[in-house]
């Protein structure tokens, strides 16, 4: 099981990171062609769903509680929507991004909850997912009209996201004993 989470944690730590820095690059230069943006960013959130619909079939053969098929499955098409119609970024920008941070706060939030009777520090978990959650709702009912906006916006709390996702999995990182018996409490008392 040590092994599946290494794994696990050093692909999302190096997704965060790409995650970061494509929110970097937004918040820099916004004004670069918003089709460039729309397919970057489509790719990487196919690959994200990839990675989420896999970790989560690993995660439910070791009984945790995480929820990536949903997540993986919308990322999945709304990449491929950004893909092969990169110009309506623009209008489906915020709500893509929105919805993809608010279904990762869940599963940050999902975890937490499950792990909190066997880690001491579980509350900062859940709090950092629900900045994240407050993060996606920003965003999905963002105030702002122009693209350029929505482009800054996005990034900024892209790399909230991302800094929040790779702080999570450090502390994952940390606490992978106590996260192991406290899975496994939480299987036995599920049965």
């Amino acid at each position: 099981m040590k092994e599946l989470f290494k794994r696990t944690t050093t692909s999302i730590l190096i997704s965060s990171v790409i995650a970061f820095i494509l929110g970097l690059l937004m918040v820099i230069v916004p004004n670069v062609s918003l089709q460039a943006i729309g397919i970057a960013f489509g790719i990487y959130i196919i690959a994200h769903g990839i990675m989420l619909i896999v970790l989560d079939f690993m995660a439910h053969n070791i009984y945790i509680p995480f929820h990536g098929i949903m997540s993986g499955i919308l990322s999945i098409i709304v990449g491929l929507i950004l893909v092969a119609m990169p110009n309506i970024l623009s209008t489906i920008f915020a709500i893509a991004l929105g919805i993809w941070i608010i279904l990762s706060s869940v599963n940050v939030i999902s975890i937490s909850i499950s792990v909190r009777k066997g880690i001491s520090n579980w509350y900062i978990w859940l709090m950092l997912g629900i900045i994240d959650l407050i993060c996606g709702v920003i965003i999905l009912f963002n105030p702002f009209a122009s693209s350029i906006s929505i482009v800054i916006l996005g990034g900024i709390i892209m790399m909230i996201h991302s800094a929040i996702t790779f702080a999570d999995t450090i502390m994952m990182k940390n606490d992978i004993k106590e996260i192991t018996k406290a899975l496994e409490a939480s299987f036995k008392e599920a049965k």
